[in-house]
């Protein structure tokens, strides 16, 4: 075996190694459901805890995408969508409120 062989071989070696430990590392935590913020209690009377509403006027919210997620919420924030419970619920949320709630209930399964 040439020292090149060697040196590539060990190259994937460590390659492979990192992979499976980074693996490793990403699995426990995907396990684990995230942990619901406080401001989800805004949301749960009708999409619940978990995300899913359940019929066309409370739609599932685990894992939609996060970017809609987003823009939705900033739509009903600032009125260019219109549905008066989405609006009264969203209108006095910051931005860090609406990214609390687009982390969570995007990273939830369906």
């Amino acid at each position: 075996m040439t020292p090149w062989m060697r040196k590539s071989g060990s190259r994937a070696a460590a390659a492979i190694a990192m992979a499976g430990g980074l693996a490793l590392l990403l699995t426990p935590a995907a396990a684990q459901p995230p942990r619901p913020p406080t401001i989800v209690t805004l949301c749960a009377p009708c999409h619940g805890v978990k995300g899913d509403g359940g019929d066309v006027e409370k739609p599932n919210l685990a894992g939609q995408k996060s970017i809609y997620l987003r823009l939705q919420l900033l739509a009903f924030r600032s009125g260019k969508r219109k549905h008066p419970q989405m609006r009264s619920v969203v209108r006095n949320l910051n931005d860090r409120e609406i990214d609390q709630l687009v982390v969570y209930y995007s990273t939830l399964v369906p």
